[in-house]
Parts: structure tokens; sequence; C-alpha cells
């Protein structure tokens, strides 16, 4: 990937900054340094742009024709403020013109960009700015990123300062549990009589099986018995039968590894794990980036289906997630409608969409915005 830079001062800025493509590739231990420092710093915790799952993802594709690079926005003393992972798309159906996508890896549940706290508004700008004046590109579309967090405001108001313009594509609720507001009796306070009836019966089912706990497990570097475990139970249900479980396709599991093992090196990696008499019968893969604990994935044992441990897990991570030190949100990563809502009432806001940086594209992709609505309206 070619180099690029652009160091212009900033109206309302005090530093200069300048932005440079980074073949991911290729990419330098130093740089591997400065990202891992940049997303402690970021204004938005983000497991999904993190080194330690960008770059283990990166090996799933060596044989696509996608080529992802980052886009990394810099102070004048070389300090990291701002990055982006991307992929140039030549159309899309939301804009039939050159631009910036931001790439989507196999597991990709959340979207955006980390950007240094204190450094925010500067490195927005930049980043639009040398987007805008790249003939190369006509703008940057998201999936799935932040609606309503301060990230998203400050996106907003750097583009409008720059003359990039979002258009968005659609929306979508999503569960979390904003932690300062979980109550201590969380049944009895949160849910209906019909629900807390539901859950108890869940619960009085499994306790026949044998004694019950709930533990949430940070492994250390080299520790693999909880990662072992989380792909064993993976494997067992619906995923295993499809072929679609991580443990099925050696290099899905050997990422599995090496993400649990990037992130457990600053304690990020968390396991909750449900047993019955010792014996674990679910486990949820849990990854920490900033404030925000985000609920990757789960696995758990058919032979107690009927005693619905998924939900359950959900429920106990609900009660103990005042354990997670300096954590303020849990973010459920599932998708609209999923079971998590029924036991996680607190929602977010997720956009999909397209900043424009052209006359070109902005007429282009209002007018397309256009025609979606009408087709929605008559269907």
């Amino acid at each position: 990937m070619t180099l690029a830079a652009l160091s212009a001062p900033q109206t309302g800025v005090s530093t200069s900054t300048r932005v440079r493509e980074v073949d991911l590739a290729k990419v330098s231990p130093e740089f591997v340094c400065q990202w891992r420092k940049l997303e402690s710093r970021a204004i938005e915790g983000n497991a999904f742009r993190s080194s330690s799952l960008v770059l283990p993802a990166l090996k799933l594709i060596e044989n696509s024709s996608s080529r992802p690079f980052a886009v990394a926005v810099e102070s004048d003393e070389g300090e990291l403020i701002g990055l982006g992972v991307f992929e140039e798309c030549r159309s899309s159906r939301q804009l039939p013109l050159r631009h910036l996508r931001s790439w989507q890896s196999d597991y990709s549940l959340f979207d955006g960009l980390l950007v240094d706290r204190s450094k925010t508004h500067e490195a927005l700008v930049t980043l639009f700015r040398f987007v805008g004046e790249d003939s190369r590109w006509n703008g940057i579309s998201f999936r799935n990123r932040s609606a309503d967090s301060q990230l998203a405001r400050v996106l907003d108001r750097a583009a409008a300062e720059t003359g990039a313009a979002w258009h968005e594509d659609w929306n979508a609720a999503r569960a979390i549990v904003p932690i300062a507001e979980v109550p201590d009796d969380v049944l009895t306070t949160l849910y209906s009589k019909s629900r807390r009836k539901t859950l108890k019966q869940s619960l009085r089912r499994l306790e026949t099986r044998g004694g019950v706990s709930y533990s949430l497990v940070s492994p250390g570097p080299g520790e693999t018995r909880s990662v072992y475990e989380f792909l064993r139970l993976e494997s067992l249900g619906w995923k295993g039968t499809q072929g679609t479980a991580m443990a099925a396709d050696a290099r899905h599991a050997q990422f599995c590894r090496k993400l649990v093992s990037g992130f457990a090196e600053g304690s990020r990696a968390v396991f909750g794990e449900l047993k019955v008499d010792g014996r674990i019968v679910a486990s949820t893969l849990n990854l920490i980036s900033g404030n925000t604990l985000f609920a990757v994935k789960i696995g758990w044992d058919p032979d107690f289906a009927d005693c619905s441990p998924g939900t359950l897990s959900e429920l106990f991570l609900l009660q103990h997630c005042h354990e997670l030190t300096g954590i303020t949100h849990v973010d459920s990563c599932a998708k609209p409608d999923s079971y998590v809502e029924k036991i996680w009432p607190w929602r977010t806001t997720l956009t999909t969409g397209l900043y424009t940086t052209s006359t070109t594209a902005d007429l282009t992709a209002s007018a397309l915005g256009r025609l979606k609505r009408f087709k929605r309206q008559w269907k």
C-alpha cells in the first residue's frame, strides 16, 4: 500500500497532524505497540478495532482479494491519535463510486474507529480532510457503529466542519448493560411476574442436575483451559452440527486462541462459566476494550438444553457484572430480537451508512436514499 501523508494546521486545533496508510500485512512491532496504547486511551472502546483481533483475523483472508489497510492519524510528535481499518470499495449499494469501507472480518460485531479521547476532534477533522482531498475516494462507509455515543457526536461535528455529510442506510437497537443501572435484586426489579417465573423454573431444572455455580474467569497469558472449554462447548451445539463452530475449522480455532491470548495479556479476556457440580455447561467469550465488555460468543452443552443454559448465562452475567473493575457497560453484540433482549432491558442504537466527502457522492447518495425510502414505504 502506498504511503500517503497530510500535514496541515486545523481550524480550532492547537497542533498539526498527519495521516499515513499502513499496510497491515507488513505492520511493524512499533506500530502495534502504538495501536495498543491508542486503544487504552480511546474515547470509545472497540474490541473489533483492537490489534489483538484485527491482526489474527487477517490470517483468515490470506487468499482473499480483500486487502484491508489502516488509516493512521498521527500528531507531529509521531503519536498515534486515530485509527481506522478500511478496504477500498469500487461500488456498493450505498454509493456506486469508489470509497473507503470500514473493514469487517467474520467476527466483526461492532464498527467504528479508535480515537484518542484527548484529541478526538483534531483526529477526526484530519481524517475527513484527508479523504476529502484524496481523488481516489468519495466517502467512508460504516456498518453498525455507535449512534448515541460521545464519539458519534464528535464524528458528526467533524464531518460538518469539513463538508462531509452522513447518509444513514438503517439503524438498529441492541441490548446493552449500563452497569451503574443494574439493581441489586435483578429478578424482582427488572422482570415481569411471568418472566421471573420462567427464569426461576429454568434455574430449578438446572439445580436438579447438581450444584449450580457461575464465575467470571480472566485467564492469564499462556492459560488455555477456558478457551479450550469454550471451543468444545460451542462445537457441541447446532453450530457444530452445521460445521460453523470455530473448532470445526483449524484456522478459526487458531484465530480464537490467538484472540484470547492477545486480550489475556492485559487481563482483557473474560469467560463467564456456568457450572453444574463443577462441570462447565455454558461458557461465554467476552472481550474488554476501554470501559466496555463485549459479549462476543457463547457455547453451551445441549445435554442441558431444557434448562436454557444460554439464557441463564446472560442472567448470571447481569448479576455478576459489578465484579468487572473499571467496566461501565456490557455490549451484548447481539442481533435485533435476540433472546438476550428478554434478559437485558437496556438498549443502544447502532447506525449503518456513509459519510460522503465529495459533491458528486453527496448528490448520488441523497438520490439513492430517497429511492430506498420510497421503496420501503411502498412495500
